[in-house]
């Protein structure tokens, strides 16, 4: 038997989008990678359009397609795929569905949680998710997923082998590039640095923001300080403008994010569903007590550097969080994640995976 090496290519279509959680782990893993290959050893294949020139030194950008979105990834990138006998990495839980590629799938949210996604637009998505699930479940092409939990979940509910699903994890250490703007202290003036409690996330139900809404009720004399991007999946919003002292801020940058993030009493991370969830492992770098949901793959993730609470109990003592202190396992459980070790798993999980038998002697 001779060796031969597939041709693997990197499903670049979320540079052509909006930056969200899987655009973090896709561009922060993407850029340490590039760091351990040689030249063109690898290539990112993206949208006409789309400027990648300042991103990579190694990975070869290739442009090829006009289109955007859905259409890209089942066209263009199909035709790619085909032309050049190549397989496809997709960073953001979708492939290719007439050629099913290595896919990273986050979560599986849309099949665990399908009560939740109840408009129009998150049914439609629902169904589109679960549809890729379904195919990359049984292409027997290898799944990349971000905890454990997650590989269990995808495990027991597509009935995938557990020796086809890798784990690579998402890291923090992209934190530590973001600058941090204070002006939001000086625009909201009853914002004091160390006076409110912080949360961050998109408004999906499964970020349980409900627990924030109803905390901040039994707890009047604190300010709660809530920020985050709406979405169209889902139907029901908490009733933030009905709390005197809670102030939503919609989306913010980041460095407004981090700022809050390092001067809040507690950051508050409640979500009820998470694959991996790395704005706890933000907060942790920056120093700043975690109170997050005990959930999901929460625990596995943030160990025992966090203060746990159930999701639906709402009578969580605010102050007795002033004689906690459990700074002495931020750096433990900090030093099990960070991207270039994730790149590196990467790297040598596809390194094996190029290497093919043919019939040659």
């Amino acid at each position: 038997m001779k060796l031969t090496r597939r041709k693997i290519v990197f499903d670049g279509q979320i540079y052509a989008g909006n930056i969200n959680g899987m655009y973090r782990y896709t561009d922060e893993v993407l850029r340490e990678f590039d760091k351990l290959i040689d030249r063109d050893e690898f290539e990112i294949i993206v949208p006409k359009g789309v400027d990648l020139s300042d991103r990579f030194q190694n990975i070869k950008v290739v442009h090829y397609g006009k289109a955007r979105g859905l259409l890209w990834t089942q066209i263009c990138l199909l035709l790619y795929l085909l032309r050049n006998r190549a397989v496809s990495v997709g960073f953001c839980n979708v492939t290719p569905l007439l050629k099913p590629g290595i896919t990273v799938i986050h979560d599986i949210a849309y099949k665990v949680l399908q009560e939740q996604y109840r408009n129009l637009y998150g049914r439609l998505s629902q169904y589109w998710h679960r549809l890729n699930y379904w195919i990359i479940a049984r292409s027997g092409v290898p799944v990349i997923t971000v905890s454990n939990f997650s590989k269990k979940q995808i495990t027991e509910v597509y009935k995938v082998d557990p020796k086809r699903i890798v784990v690579i994890a998402n890291g923090w250490q992209h934190y530590s590039r973001i600058g941090e703007d204070d002006s939001i202290f000086t625009e909201i003036p009853v914002l004091k640095k160390g006076n409110y409690f912080f949360s961050l996330g998109s408004l999906e139900e499964r970020k349980n923001f409900k627990w924030v809404v109803e905390t901040a009720k039994r707890n009047r004399e604190e300010y709660f300080v809530v920020a985050g991007s709406d979405v169209r999946n889902a139907r029901n919003k908490p009733e933030f403008d009905k709390i005197p002292n809670l102030i939503f801020l919609g989306y913010i940058s980041d460095e407004r994010a981090k700022s809050l993030m390092r001067n809040c009493k507690a950051f508050l991370f409640p979500s009820t569903f998470e694959g991996f969830g790395i704005p706890p492992l933000e907060a942790l770098s920056v120093r700043t007590k975690v109170v997050c949901a005990h959930a999901a793959s929460l625990p596995e993730i943030c160990g025992e550097a966090v203060i746990y609470v159930e999701p639906n109990q709402y009578d969580l003592d605010l102050k007795m969080l002033d004689g906690i202190d459990q700074s002495d396992r931020y750096e433990e459980v900090l030093s099990r994640y960070s991207w270039e070790r994730s790149a590196q798993q990467l790297y040598d999980f596809l390194k094996k995976y190029s290497l093919r038998e043919t019939g040659e002697k």
